[in-house]
């Protein structure tokens, strides 16, 4: 008798890195019942669209995804899970009979047992009972040395326009020692660098008699491990003494995201966001004095009801002010529910992309500016990807050789190599999160055999306002986790 075929489980992650970990726990928990993660969809037999509800734009990309995962599933297994179907699965249901399984947020376990039975059931629950249950088990969906790791769940903040606390509930934080155990396994495993994030990392352990320091602390033990990366950190919740002691934090990059989403105290207000600019900016210029290699990243909402032109010269004043290095930008879209969809003032839509491509232009020529002024220093690099695809490489000496750089013959020698076709390697240094900033762009010298996860020290030769070119140390070496 023929041995039966192994069964595959393929997963479509949209959405935030939050949705990646949640994804990652699904294949960790198939896994565990044998059924193997496969990154070819048609080689599976289970298929998972894990979908995101945050704004209409993306509730539009969910479900033109469901759509077509339906119609080109053919005999497999079709699950839909993640917050548009927490907050919309009868409707998943009703509008797409081939979907076989739908479950909410967290639902691991249960999601799991339905599809590998194969027999079609709509799993709603509510958003607050989401588990942590198969976090610390998971498949990376990330490069092997380089993991998205989740601290808490949903959110207590109130912001105007915002669902998460809708579809996520409100704040519970993972304990410490649960994280702590999930990432030892992941540096057992190989990985060196970890990002952690929540909907708000500022508010981590409120309610538990834990803090963010001590998880910190704790996970700056742990052998393999070379650098964590915060993302997720409210300013106005935030003071810069405390950001000062965490950076100082043993394996902590300099390296910061706190999405401030606008500048202008009346649509703050409207907002119901913590702080308020003028302290903001305050911060950000402690920050930089305290610590001058610290990155800054934030993110900003253009079009909230009542937004004027005032109001968008102020958030660019602001941003000219404090220099982030990095930013980004999304259109304020009315959601059901939120206390801001009954706002009147709404701006055109044509009105709100004028304004976002301004402010894109200002961050241009700010991080021109602070990625040119790094030019000549040496710093650590990971690397993602040992060997480039050629045509992303063609892409990215392209952008470079209309760059900055450090002196004439350092434009010469890069635009050598790119003629030559000399085969590229891509990393980041801490100035880089992974799957979020730019990258670090490195001609591999003859002979060498990198591989991903790799560490390397590289002198910034050129710059974009998105990524750099470097040269490897000579005489330095790659180091190599022995995992």
């Amino acid at each position: 008798m023929a041995a039966q075929r192994e069964r595959r489980v393929f997963i479509h992650t949209l959405g935030c890195d939050k949705n990646l970990v949640d994804s990652e726990a699904l294949l960790g928990r198939f896994a565990g019942r044998g059924i193997i993660p496969e990154r070819e969809p048609e080689k599976a037999d289970i298929w998972v669209l894990n979908t995101c509800g945050f704004i209409e734009a993306a509730r539009r990309d969910s479900e033109e995804a469901i759509a077509t995962f339906a119609r080109e599933k053919g005999t497999r297994t079709l699950v839909v899970t993640g917050c548009l179907a927490q907050e919309h699965g009868d409707d998943i249901a009703r509008r797409h009979p081939g979907v076989d399984v739908v479950g909410g947020v967290g639902e691991f376990d249960r999601v799991v047992e339905a599809a590998v039975a194969g027999f079609a059931e709509w799993l709603r629950v509510p958003a607050v009972e989401a588990s942590y249950t198969g976090l610390v088990k998971r498949a990376l969906l990330t490069p092997a040395h380089v993991a998205f790791v989740k601290i808490g769940e949903g959110c207590n903040q109130k912001c105007t326009f915002c669902r998460i606390p809708l579809i996520r509930g409100t704040l519970r934080s993972r304990p410490a020692a649960e994280i702590e155990a999930e990432v030892r396994g992941l540096a057992d495993g190989g990985v060196s660098e970890v990002q952690l994030v929540s909907q708000n990392t500022s508010d981590y352990g409120r309610g538990t008699g834990e803090d963010l320091e001590g998880l910190l602390a704790r996970l700056g033990e742990i052998d393999g491990l070379r650098r964590i990366r915060l993302l997720y950190l409210y300013a106005g919740l935030f003071p810069a003494e405390r950001a000062l002691r965490i950076l100082g934090l043993p394996k902590v990059a300099p390296y910061l995201d706190l999405p401030v989403q606008h500048a202008s105290p009346r649509i703050l207000k409207a907002m119901r966001r913590p702080g308020d600019p003028a302290k903001a900016a305050a911060f950000f210029r402690e920050l930089r004095r305290e610590r001058p290699d610290v990155v800054l990243r934030t993110t900003a909402l253009l079009g909230f009801p009542g937004e004027e032109e005032d109001d968008v010269e102020m958030l660019a004043d602001f941003l000219a002010e404090v220099e982030f290095d990095h930013l980004g930008t999304y259109r304020y879209s009315p959601e059901a529910g939120t206390p801001a969809a009954d706002l009147p003032g709404r701006v055109a839509p044509e009105e709100v992309a004028d304004r976002e491509a301004r402010i894109l232009d200002l961050q241009a020529e700010v991080a021109g500016r602070r990625m040119g002024a790094r030019l000549g220093e040496t710093h650590d690099v990971v690397l993602d990807e040992a060997s480039t695809d050629p045509a992303r490489a063609a892409e990215l000496t392209a952008a470079l050789a209309e760059g900055t750089w450090l002196d004439p013959a350092a434009r010469r020698q890069a635009e050598a190599w790119r003629r030559r076709g000399g085969r590229l390697a891509l990393g980041r240094s801490h100035h880089f999160g992974y799957d979020l900033d730019g990258v670090v762009v490195l001609p591999v010298p003859a002979g060498e055999s990198w591989r991903p996860g790799d560490w390397l020290q590289a002198r910034f030769t050129g710059a974009t306002p998105y990524d750099v070119w470097a040269h490897p140390v000579p005489g330095a070496g790659a180091e190599r986790d022995s995992a």
